[in-house]
Protein backbone atom coordinates (compact mmCIF):
# COMPACT_ATOMS: atom_id res chain seq x y z
CA UNK A 1 0.00 0.00 0.00
CA UNK A 2 2.86 2.30 0.90
CA UNK A 3 4.44 1.92 -2.73
CA UNK A 4 1.14 2.81 -4.36
CA UNK A 5 0.48 5.58 -2.11
CA UNK A 6 4.52 6.66 -3.23
CA UNK A 7 3.61 6.52 -6.97
CA UNK A 8 0.94 8.12 -6.95
CA UNK A 9 2.31 11.33 -5.09
CA UNK A 10 5.21 11.01 -7.33
CA UNK A 11 2.42 10.99 -10.71
CA UNK A 12 1.17 14.10 -8.67
CA UNK A 13 4.48 15.83 -8.61
CA UNK A 14 5.30 14.77 -12.06
CA UNK A 15 2.22 16.49 -13.32
CA UNK A 16 2.59 19.73 -11.02
CA UNK A 17 6.29 19.83 -12.90
CA UNK A 18 4.87 19.74 -16.40
CA UNK A 19 2.03 22.21 -15.76
CA UNK A 20 4.80 24.66 -14.17
CA UNK A 21 7.03 24.15 -17.38
CA UNK A 22 4.05 24.52 -19.61
CA UNK A 23 3.20 27.71 -18.00
CA UNK A 24 7.01 29.00 -18.11
CA UNK A 25 7.12 28.97 -22.05
CA UNK A 26 7.00 31.89 -23.72
CA UNK A 27 4.42 30.78 -25.49
CA UNK A 28 2.13 30.45 -23.04
CA UNK A 29 3.00 33.80 -21.00
CA UNK A 30 2.32 35.35 -24.37
CA UNK A 31 -1.10 33.81 -24.42
CA UNK A 32 -2.19 34.57 -21.18
CA UNK A 33 -1.09 38.38 -21.31
CA UNK A 34 -2.22 39.02 -24.33
CA UNK A 35 -5.89 37.05 -22.94
CA UNK A 36 -5.81 39.14 -19.57
CA UNK A 37 -5.19 42.36 -22.08
CA UNK A 38 -8.41 41.80 -24.10
CA UNK A 39 -10.35 40.17 -20.68
CA UNK A 40 -9.06 44.00 -18.93
CA UNK A 41 -9.82 46.26 -21.86
CA UNK A 42 -13.42 44.38 -22.09
CA UNK A 43 -14.19 45.42 -18.07
CA UNK A 44 -12.92 49.30 -18.60
CA UNK A 45 -16.20 51.50 -17.40
CA UNK A 46 -14.88 54.46 -19.06
CA UNK A 47 -12.84 54.90 -22.14
CA UNK A 48 -12.79 57.27 -25.27
CA UNK A 49 -14.34 55.63 -28.14
CA UNK A 50 -11.42 56.18 -30.65
CA UNK A 51 -9.15 55.18 -27.82
CA UNK A 52 -11.15 51.82 -27.26
CA UNK A 53 -11.48 50.46 -31.07
CA UNK A 54 -7.61 50.75 -31.82
CA UNK A 55 -7.36 49.40 -28.04
CA UNK A 56 -9.59 46.65 -28.60
CA UNK A 57 -7.95 46.08 -32.78
CA UNK A 58 -4.61 45.82 -31.16
CA UNK A 59 -5.64 43.42 -28.41
CA UNK A 60 -7.24 41.24 -30.85
CA UNK A 61 -4.31 41.24 -33.57
CA UNK A 62 -2.03 40.04 -30.04
CA UNK A 63 -4.86 37.66 -28.71
CA UNK A 64 -5.44 35.81 -32.55
CA UNK A 65 -1.64 35.55 -32.87
CA UNK A 66 -0.87 34.25 -29.62
CA UNK A 67 -3.61 31.84 -29.46
CA UNK A 68 -1.90 30.58 -32.70
CA UNK A 69 1.21 30.09 -31.32
CA UNK A 70 -0.22 28.97 -27.87
CA UNK A 71 0.48 25.14 -28.00
CA UNK A 72 -1.81 22.31 -26.80
CA UNK A 73 -1.45 20.61 -23.04
CA UNK A 74 -1.98 16.98 -22.76
CA UNK A 75 -4.13 16.38 -20.28
CA UNK A 76 -2.96 13.69 -17.99
CA UNK A 77 -4.72 14.47 -14.67
CA UNK A 78 -7.96 12.67 -14.51
CA UNK A 79 -10.35 15.24 -14.54
CA UNK A 80 -12.67 15.63 -10.91
CA UNK A 81 -15.48 18.03 -10.14
CA UNK A 82 -14.36 21.47 -9.84
CA UNK A 83 -15.51 23.50 -6.84
CA UNK A 84 -15.98 26.30 -9.84
CA UNK A 85 -19.35 28.53 -10.72
CA UNK A 86 -18.48 30.47 -13.95
CA UNK A 87 -21.39 32.28 -13.79
CA UNK A 88 -20.03 34.15 -10.42
CA UNK A 89 -17.00 35.46 -12.59
CA UNK A 90 -19.35 37.11 -14.83
CA UNK A 91 -21.50 39.26 -12.39
CA UNK A 92 -21.47 43.40 -12.79
CA UNK A 93 -18.87 42.92 -15.85
CA UNK A 94 -18.98 45.17 -18.95
CA UNK A 95 -19.86 42.83 -21.96
CA UNK A 96 -21.14 44.76 -23.57
CA UNK A 97 -19.37 47.95 -23.03
CA UNK A 98 -18.62 48.64 -27.43
CA UNK A 99 -21.84 48.47 -28.46
CA UNK A 100 -22.61 51.50 -25.93
CA UNK A 101 -19.95 53.65 -27.64
CA UNK A 102 -22.22 54.52 -30.63
CA UNK A 103 -21.30 52.62 -33.52
CA UNK A 104 -23.41 50.04 -35.58
CA UNK A 105 -21.44 47.15 -34.88
CA UNK A 106 -23.29 44.49 -37.18
CA UNK A 107 -22.15 43.10 -40.58
CA UNK A 108 -22.17 40.64 -43.52
CA UNK A 109 -20.40 37.43 -43.08
CA UNK A 110 -20.57 33.90 -45.19
CA UNK A 111 -20.93 31.66 -42.29
CA UNK A 112 -18.33 28.92 -43.99
CA UNK A 113 -16.11 30.84 -46.36
CA UNK A 114 -14.85 27.39 -47.74
CA UNK A 115 -17.94 26.28 -48.84
CA UNK A 116 -18.14 26.78 -52.29
CA UNK A 117 -22.25 25.69 -51.72
CA UNK A 118 -22.94 28.02 -49.38
CA UNK A 119 -23.71 31.76 -50.86
CA UNK A 120 -26.19 32.81 -48.31
CA UNK A 121 -24.81 36.34 -46.29
CA UNK A 122 -25.87 35.95 -42.17
CA UNK A 123 -25.57 38.70 -39.92
CA UNK A 124 -22.26 39.07 -37.19
CA UNK A 125 -21.94 41.80 -34.57
CA UNK A 126 -18.88 42.78 -33.04
CA UNK A 127 -20.21 43.19 -29.44
CA UNK A 128 -21.38 39.40 -29.69
CA UNK A 129 -18.10 38.51 -30.63
CA UNK A 130 -16.37 40.06 -28.03
CA UNK A 131 -19.05 38.33 -25.63
CA UNK A 132 -17.88 35.25 -26.96
CA UNK A 133 -14.32 35.30 -26.49
CA UNK A 134 -14.52 37.51 -23.39
CA UNK A 135 -16.70 34.33 -21.82
CA UNK A 136 -14.56 31.88 -23.22
CA UNK A 137 -11.05 33.32 -21.87
CA UNK A 138 -12.39 34.99 -18.69
CA UNK A 139 -14.19 31.58 -17.89
CA UNK A 140 -10.46 29.72 -17.83
CA UNK A 141 -8.37 33.06 -16.56
CA UNK A 142 -10.83 33.09 -13.27
CA UNK A 143 -10.67 28.58 -12.97
CA UNK A 144 -7.09 29.43 -13.30
CA UNK A 145 -6.70 31.30 -9.65
CA UNK A 146 -8.03 28.56 -8.13
CA UNK A 147 -4.85 26.55 -8.23
CA UNK A 148 -4.52 23.39 -8.59
CA UNK A 149 -2.95 21.48 -11.37
CA UNK A 150 -6.33 19.75 -12.30
CA UNK A 151 -8.11 23.32 -12.36
CA UNK A 152 -4.87 25.09 -14.18
CA UNK A 153 -4.42 22.50 -16.98
CA UNK A 154 -8.09 22.03 -17.31
CA UNK A 155 -8.28 25.70 -17.71
CA UNK A 156 -5.06 25.49 -20.59
CA UNK A 157 -6.54 23.33 -22.51
CA UNK A 158 -10.10 24.59 -22.90
CA UNK A 159 -8.43 27.22 -23.95
CA UNK A 160 -6.34 26.47 -26.94
CA UNK A 161 -9.74 24.07 -27.58
CA UNK A 162 -11.96 27.07 -27.27
CA UNK A 163 -9.94 28.97 -30.13
CA UNK A 164 -9.40 26.31 -32.79
CA UNK A 165 -13.23 25.90 -32.09
CA UNK A 166 -15.05 29.08 -30.89
CA UNK A 167 -13.36 32.28 -30.18
CA UNK A 168 -10.60 32.34 -32.72
CA UNK A 169 -13.33 32.60 -35.33
CA UNK A 170 -14.88 35.24 -33.78
CA UNK A 171 -11.85 36.95 -33.30
CA UNK A 172 -11.09 37.09 -36.56
CA UNK A 173 -14.84 37.75 -37.80
CA UNK A 174 -14.46 40.90 -35.30
CA UNK A 175 -10.66 41.52 -36.69
CA UNK A 176 -12.05 42.30 -40.30
CA UNK A 177 -15.53 44.18 -39.39
CA UNK A 178 -13.34 46.67 -37.38
CA UNK A 179 -10.67 46.98 -39.98
CA UNK A 180 -13.74 48.26 -42.30
CA UNK A 181 -15.44 50.29 -39.62
CA UNK A 182 -11.38 52.01 -38.40
CA UNK A 183 -10.98 53.11 -41.91
CA UNK A 184 -14.81 54.74 -41.81
CA UNK A 185 -13.62 56.42 -38.58
CA UNK A 186 -10.21 57.95 -39.01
Amino acid sequence: MEKGFRNKIMTEQKHLTDIQEFLARDTTQNFLNAARQFVELLELEIIDREDYFKRAQTALINLYASGHKFEEIDLEIEKKELNFNKSISFENKNLNHISTLGYDTKYRKVFNPINKNVHELIQGDIALDFEDIYCDLKTELDKMKIGTSEAVEDALWQMKFSFTIHWGTHCIDALRAMHSMLQKIN
